[in-house]
């Protein structure tokens, strides 16, 4: 590598084709958030623009190592361009996959739930031979209806199987979803509220208490739309953040496959040492002659 236009060509690409997508993809997938969702889910913009932007540092970078290894350049060269042009970015697996796990709860509770709501709507009712009311309103009513077990049992399930591949900071799922959560509870203002009628638990009554009916423009019937946004954006990224960091844990620790083991393995036979053999075969021997010396009197 003694060319230096050739170094400085290569650092050239080496930026192009690694920094320049890393960095562009993060407020790209902002963009496209904001655009599609609106800005109430922007920290999980963001999380998610940094796991696509990590998942592609994660690829490029070895395969610009790789191209360098065919060029006959030393590992310890390579080490030391990769330092001295900026491509070496320490952290960036920790923040990446905090990202990615965050991201992939935050996906659980606003988009594995509703599918799982349709496809029931549209898969299993059918097939079991009932009949349901159809339409927006009937699949969100069910889904605000069931939106605690639909939160948490799909993110459960996730965590589990994410946590087998990718166990680093898995764990980790639930502290965003629960630093929007507490600052939005110690911010809160009850807008019904009054200097005589304001109840300290309101404001958790306003999150955790789920509103179970869908609002629409023709009939409110007493639904607060605010309200609900926030449960669906704040709360229920909570729920699935922290059973995503349970399943997480339990995969960790291995427990179903302990619990399965206890289960379905057979009982170890008892084993004596020689002290206890010799004593049973002493007491039994003592009590065959007891029992003749009763006999022959």
């Amino acid at each position: 590598m003694n060319d230096s236009g050739a170094s400085t060509r290569m650092v050239f690409l080496s930026h192009l084709l690694i920094t320049i997508p890393a960095v562009a993809v993060i407020p790209l997938v902002v963009y496209l958030g904001l655009y599609m969702f609106g800005p109430d889910l922007l920290l999980y913009y963001i999380c998610a623009g940094l796991a696509v932007s990590w998942q592609w540092y994660s690829i490029a970078v070895p395969i610009w190592m790789e191209s360098l290894r065919r060029k006959n350049v030393q590992e310890n060269e390579i080490e030391e361009i990769q330092r001295s042009t900026g491509l070496l970015w320490p952290g960036a697996s920790t923040i990446g996959l905090f990202a990615l796990h965050t991201t992939i709860a935050a996906v659980c509770a606003l988009r594995v739930g509703p599918w799982l709501v349709g496809h029931w709507f549209a898969w299993i009712l059918p097939l079991s031979g009932r009949t349901s009311s159809t339409g927006f309103t009937a699949y969100s009513d069910y889904y605000l209806q069931h939106l605690e077990l639909l939160s948490t049992l799909p993110a459960l399930a996730v965590g589990y199987i994410v946590c087998r591949y990718l166990p680093k900071l898995a764990t980790w799922a639930w502290i965003l979803p629960t630093l929007i959560l507490s600052y939005k509870l110690l911010t809160f203002t009850d807008p019904q509220a009054s200097v005589f009628t304001s109840h300290p638990l309101s404001r958790f009554s306003y999150y955790f208490v789920i509103v179970r009916v869908m609002p629409t423009f023709t009939d409110l019937r007493g639904s607060d739309p605010i309200r609900l946004v926030q449960q669906m954006t704040v709360v229920e990224p909570f729920y699935s953040g922290v059973a995503y960091s349970v399943g997480a844990l339990l995969e960790n620790h291995k427990i179903f496959e302990r619990i399965i083991e206890s289960i379905f393995s057979e009982p170890e036979p008892e084993v004596f040492g020689a002290e206890q053999a010799g004593a049973e075969s002493t007491m039994d021997a003592d009590e065959e002659t007891m029992h003749e010396g009763n006999q022959v009197s």
